[in-house]
């Protein structure tokens, strides 16, 4: 609104075009404009109303209180609940206009009936619940954009592992991830391959550690055989090409793949033509490649060519932070998988936490949904947990029997125990001498030595 309107020679089709409660008065109190709404909120015609005192309007209990005498006298904006006559309540809002000299020249008035108040107020509130509840999803988002599938991002090296993964993406470069089986290696190489230019080509994985050798060239390169064979290559035109476990592969092999990187195209066996290659390499080992190259068991161009956007992950048991957050995800996404509601007791929580979990998400997400479904209570307790997840307790090596014995057999009996555990936790004799600090023949030798006891 302007201070055009509230001079007496205005138009009154200006102030009547606003359908609201508006009054104006002068210095002196005197109503010099009010709409029609007003006239019918207070129970007189409009055109009554002007050059009325709102002194005399306010004795009568027309305006009670009038707010005119209270902007003059206090020259700011008031606010105030006033009732009419009707017995209708509203909240006036009266605003002073000044002239030249710094003088109140008009206050204008406008009002809310307290009841249309209330129903503003209770959609503000359901407003308000809205924001909130998009708030929540917008948190939820901003979660499910920071998780691919087990990675998320409350760790710290977890966050620059997906940083360097996402600006790796708009590159079309080599990327090798390294860690553990489990740490997310795939799931990274194809979030890599969605977030780049070829997303709408082909995701061809190649599981080097599974394929025989001697069907390994026959996938890669096709060709014609009995039945004419289309290689992986070809099938990976314009898209990625993830050659899981690259380490696993024989070095002779390693040399073509290598070969075939440098020439950007390759001859499909039994072939006499080149076809082009057109593919985003990813790749990804378990371990550092640079001892296998140091004793000849990895291809050092291979390597070059590889190692452009090397991404290390991480195993669960270096990144609390993420496994915390993960225990809640997948306890959330199985109980809606099996419609159902299961929460996990303090206890459980904290003893999943103090796990190694050497298989990582895998063996993470097996052991929460074997809970949740398991389990018959809507409170996860220890005893739902598998035998092998429990706290020891007859087994501990709290309760090696000391009376009557001698040193030698007593450390024989922790060290068996030790070596049974580690037998419990890992798969193999490397796992477990790197678990214990000890070389690997000396595993070998020692779990024989108490196998033959």
């Amino acid at each position: 609104m302007t201070g055009f309107f509230l001079h007496p020679n205005s138009k009154e089709e200006i102030i009547d075009s606003y359908d609201e409660d508006i009054i104006v008065t002068n210095h002196a109190g005197i109503i010099v404009k009010a709409s029609q709404i007003s006239g019918r909120y207070y129970g007189i015609r409009a055109e009554d109303l002007l050059g009325k005192s709102v002194y005399d309007l306010e004795k009568r209990g027309i305006f009670s209180p009038a707010i005119t005498p209270l902007v003059l006298l206090q020259k700011k904006k008031v606010v105030v609940i006033q009732a009419t006559p009707s017995g209708r309540k509203a909240l006036i809002t009266g605003v002073p206009f000044f002239n030249e000299s710094g003088e109140v020249e008009f206050v204008l008035s406008y009002s809310y009936e307290v009841a249309e108040l209330l129903v503003i107020q209770e959609y503000m509130k359901e407003l308000e619940n809205e924001m909130s509840l998009a708030k929540e999803e917008l948190s939820l988002l901003r979660k499910e954009n920071l998780t691919i599938d087990g990675l998320t991002m409350e760790n710290r090296t977890t966050r620059i592992a997906y940083e360097t993964a996402r600006n790796a993406a708009a590159l079309d470069v080599s990327v090798i991830f390294y860690g553990e089986q489990g740490t997310g290696k795939t799931t990274m190489a194809k979030f890599i391959h969605n977030e780049s230019k070829r997303k709408n080509g082909p995701f061809i994985e190649i599981d080097c550690e599974t394929m025989p050798e001697a069907m390994f060239e026959r996938e890669l390169f096709g060709g014609e055989f009995e039945q004419r064979v289309t290689g992986l290559l070809t099938l990976a035109h314009e898209g990625t090409l993830y050659l899981k476990g690259i380490d696993k592969l024989s070095v002779h092999l390693q040399g073509k793949v290598a070969n075939v990187l440098k020439e950007r195209r390759f001859t499909p066996i039994n072939a006499t033509t080149f076809s082009p290659l057109d593919v985003r390499l990813i790749s990804s080992a378990e371990n550092a490649l640079t001892e296998s190259i140091a004793v000849k068991k990895f291809h050092q161009d291979l390597y070059y060519m590889l190692h452009i956007v090397p991404i290390h992950l991480k195993p669960l048991r270096e990144r609390k932070e993420d496994l915390s957050a993960l225990i809640s995800i997948y306890l959330s996404q199985f109980s809606i998988a099996h419609t159902t509601t299961k929460k996990l007791s303090d206890d459980v929580f904290n003893q999943l936490l103090l796990l190694d979990w050497h298989g990582n998400h895998g063996e993470l997400k097996n052991v929460i949904e074997r809970l949740v479904v398991q389990s018959t209570s809507p409170i996860i307790t220890a005893k739902d947990l598998p035998p092998e997840y429990r706290k020891k307790t007859d087994d501990d090596l709290s309760i090696i029997h000391l009376e009557g014995r001698t040193l030698p057999s007593i450390l024989d009996d922790v060290e068996m125990k030790v070596l049974r555990d580690a037998q419990e936790r890992y798969r193999t004799t490397t796992e477990i001498a790197k678990f214990l600090g000890i070389s690997q023949p000396s595993v070998v030798r020692k779990l024989k030595k108490y196998t033959d006891i």
